[in-house]
This record gives structure tokens, C-alpha cells and sequence, in this order.
């Protein structure tokens, strides 16, 4: 993805791993609406309300896929966890976007932004 001319070069079939990326997201995707279709039901938005927490906690996250989506999703997840038993669900909402409005305030390149500034 980084350098397709380069892996071709190098004797990988840079087509082929593109069709297998896209293969194994269509099918992560289908699974994932397999699981949800049964608990939410099938209607043309059904993932409009997961898309900006999606994306809130992977801009939270930072430059480190796995441990900066890990670690924003726990923080996340937690405060709206928390604040949703405490005083209600739209409760909760609100301060999971308060959060997310403070950690892309404090640190712009995302939780893990300090750890892996070399690599950018």
C-alpha cells in the first residue's frame, strides 16, 4: 500500500494482495452485520449510529493501529459505560463526545501520538 512499485519489484503480486484486503473486509463487514441484523434489525441506516463512534475512537487513538484503537476504545467505552448508569444514556453520549472533544484538544495526534512521534 506503501510502496506498491517497490513490492511488485520484488517479485509480490501486489493485485492479488489487494483482492484478499478487499476479500477479508467484505467479509469481516458481512459478519458484522450477520451479528447485528438479529439485535437491531434490518433497515437502511442500521450503521449509522456505530459510524461516528467508529470513527471518534480511531481518531482518538492516534498513529498505532492496534494499541491506539485499543486504548481509545477502552477510554471511550468506559466514560460512556459509566455516565450512562449513572445518569442515562444520552448522558452517556454526550460525555463520550466531551471526551473525545478534550483527548483531540490535549493531544491532536491521538493517545499514542506521543509514543510513535520518530515513526511519522
Amino acid at each position: 500500500m506503501q510502496n506498491a512499485e517497490m513490492a511488485s519489484a520484488l517479485g509480490i503480486s501486489t493485485r492479488q494482495i489487494y483482492m484478499v484486503t478487499f476479500g477479508l473486509g467484505a467479509a469481516v463487514s458481512g459478519l458484522a452485520g450477520g451479528l447485528l441484523a438479529p439485535v437491531t434489525g434490518v433497515v437502511p441506516t442500521i450503521g449509522a449510529t456505530y459510524i461516528a463512534k467508529a470513527f471518534i475512537t480511531v481518531i482518538s487513538g492516534g498513529a498505532s493501529i492496534l494499541a491506539g484503537t485499543t486504548s481509545a476504545s477502552v477510554l471511550l467505552g468506559g466514560v460512556n459505560s459509566i455516565v450512562a448508569y449513572l445518569s442515562g444514556p444520552t448522558m452517556g453520549e454526550v460525555a463520550l463526545l466531551a471526551l473525545a472533544i478534550l483527548l483531540i484538544r490535549l493531544l491532536p495526534r491521538g493517545i499514542t501520538g506521543r509514543f510513535f512521534r520518530k515513526s511519522l
